[in-house]
């Protein structure tokens, strides 16, 4: 029986590393890329004609591959190699990355109150420490839920930090009929961006979100591009601060892909003067886990918190902040 790995990613570049060791792999699948990775062939979803065994490398689409092929899971595959998490670890892969500070962890649990975020911080950290699956969570909710689980579904003023193609304009019109502004660096995202955003009530923002106005190296590759030296082109920064205060937003969702941080930074006066909702993504780097909550603590002592998965290996997951009523 032929032996293929779902995905021609990073991610299936780390599956290969390791099941290679022990299986002999005949062929990539993936819908997007062609040619060949490793001197082996990738292929197309639609050319599986035969008995095949197939390992599922791409986590956040996991059900969509499952429905499309019958494959081994992407759990199902770190348990059976459970190197591909060490593989993850060394090579320094977002919320993989770093050393976890105990005592810092110890004050964001606190500021959890609900049994689902507290469950899902305690297997979060003992993963990280065991690499152990029996620790392993599914996701809490779905991937159509993401920014706008209950609660955090109706706003007037909405900015979407981290626009991509418009996903989460189009999510937000489901249950509101507000104002959007959305910024979004990336050029080749922001022509979907634009087209989604046409004919509706919202402001695109050509930028990427940071602590004060500048210019920074942006690396562009689709859904992942991000702030770093590595960047190969040149793109406008800005904070909320500066540009939106007196639009004084009522939610504000961050997806930036590591720069969140600085962003919130800049977004200190609005946080502190007008308490939105807040939808913060979490898995980036490790330090994220307690960064983010205790420096939003900091800022403004009013909120509530809730950590929320929408997607499988703690990917998509999002610290939710609420002010208290």
């Amino acid at each position: 029986m032929k032996i293929g790995i779902y995905g021609a990613g990073l991610f299936g570049e780390v599956f290969y590393r390791v099941i290679s060791k022990y299986e002999k792999i005949d062929f990539f699948i993936d819908k997007y890329k062609t040619g060949t990775l490793h001197g082996i062939n990738i292929i197309k979803p639609s050319n599986i004609k035969e008995d095949v065994k197939i390992y599922n490398s791409v986590a956040a689409y996991e059900d969509e591959v499952k429905k499309e092929l019958d494959v081994i899971s992407f759990v199902d595959t770190l348990s059976l190699y459970p190197n591909i998490i060490k593989n993850f670890y060394n090579d320094g892969y977002l919320w993989l990355q770093g050393k976890l500070l105990d005592d810092k962890l110890k004050e964001v649990r606190k500021l959890l109150n609900d049994k689902i975020s507290l469950d899902f911080f305690d297997n979060w950290v003992k993963f990280r420490e065991t690499f152990d699956m029996k620790y392993y969570l599914y996701p809490t909710n779905s991937l159509e839920e993401q920014y706008f689980i209950d609660e955090f579904k109706h706003s007037e003023r909405f900015v979407d930090c981290g626009g991509f193609t418009g996903d989460t304009i189009s999510a937000y019109y489901r249950y509101n009929k507000g104002r959007i502004i959305s910024f979004e660096p990336d050029p080749t995202n922001l022509k979907k961006l634009n087209k989604i955003a046409k004919n509706k009530d919202v402001l695109v923002y050509p930028m990427g979100v940071f602590d004060e106005t500048k210019i920074l190296k942006f690396k562009s590759c689709g859904s992942g591009g991000s702030l770093c030296e590595e960047g190969d082109i040149l793109v406008p920064v800005t904070s909320l601060d500066e540009t939106i205060y007196n639009f004084r937003p009522d939610y504000i969702k961050m997806d930036i892909e590591g720069a969140e941080i600085e962003a919130i930074k800049g977004t200190k006066n609005i946080i502190k003067d007008f308490s939105p909702n807040l939808a913060i993504s979490i898995y980036h780097k490790a330090s994220d886990l307690w960064e983010i909550p205790l420096l939003i603590k900091e800022l403004n002592p009013n909120y509530t918190f809730k950590i929320r998965s929408h997607s499988y290996f703690w990917f998509e997951t999002i610290l939710y902040c609420r002010v208290k009523s």
